[in-house]
């Protein structure tokens, strides 16, 4: 079998025709180029180039095994690619989720473990998410009512309660205890574009509000920036660096959202997977 840097070898001195220019190519030296090629040229018990002081070109045999190579390069690295793609296929976590929530109770898993424990997560309603995961096109999910499934292990992880962030200045800054969803109606807000159920709630209690939708990575520096009110909650709330911000509990009573996490009984590997990182 042919080692494949000498086929890389080939195919640079071949392009540059020249030792040293194809040498600085590679960043490699000179001697190690000259003796791949005679390598190669000895497997093959076959000459492939015609040298001159300065050039070194393919004679006719090289130029018909050249296509060859070029062919085995490419096939490859297809082949590298397909096996990257499988192995991230077979390493990644997909779940689906009814809001951001559980990203907050699982940070190093979410947020620092990306490049090692690929993950994908998609907002949907709860009966999707069940769907999802009896269906095997998701592992795990986190959904808001416990459920009793033969196949599914289900198990309570959070209660999750919304805060308002409000700048020192807001006239509503000074009910530090608490506040309801009645007297912040009216207030423009901004927020993150998927929150899933929590829009079921914001939409019941705040009709008279606006809101502003930015991806999660812009919200922080709009706020920061801004004296336009925003969310947060019990678990995202250590998390957000506001400045010069005050929370406040929201207490009407179904603020309180709780979140189960399920998945099939014979994947409790993702769960404790899952666990384990987070």
């Amino acid at each position: 079998m042919i080692e494949s840097y000498l086929l890389e070898y080939f195919i640079a001195v071949y392009e540059e025709g020249n030792i040293l220019k194809a040498s600085e190519k590679l960043h490699v030296s000179q001697p190690s180029v000259t003796k791949a090629i005679q390598k190669l040229e000895n497997e093959l018990d076959l000459s492939l180039f015609e040298r001159t002081p300065n050039r070194v070109i393919l004679n006719k045999n090289g130029k018909i095994i050249a296509d060859y190579i070029k062919n085995a390069i490419t096939l490859n690295n297809r082949i590298k690619e397909k096996a990257h793609e499988l192995k991230i296929k077979e390493i990644t976590i997909k779940i689906d989720s009814t809001a951001p929530g559980p990203t907050f109770r699982y940070p190093n898993f979410f947020y620092f473990n990306k490049e090692n424990n690929p993950y994908t997560l998609l907002i949907k309603d709860e009966i999707d998410c069940i769907n999802s995961v009896k269906n095997g096109i998701s592992d795990l999910a986190f959904i808001n009512h416990q459920i009793k499934d033969e196949e599914l292990y289900c198990e309570k992880i959070l209660e999750e309660t919304l805060y308002v962030s409000l700048p020192k200045t807001h006239f509503l800054a000074n009910k530090k205890d608490d506040l309801s969803f009645k007297e912040l109606d009216g207030q423009s807000f901004i927020i993150v574009k998927e929150i899933g159920i929590r829009d079921k709630v914001i939409n019941k209690h705040l009709k008279k509000s606006r809101f502003f939708r930015q991806g999660s990575d812009e919200v922080q520096e709009l706020v920061n920036s801004s004296s336009i009110p925003t969310f947060v909650t019990n678990i995202s709330i250590r998390f957000k660096t506001y400045s010069d911000r005050i929370f406040i509990p929201i207490i009407d009573q179904d603020n309180m959202i709780p979140f189960y996490v399920i998945c099939k009984k014979n994947k409790l590997c993702f769960l404790d997977k899952l666990k384990n990182i987070g």
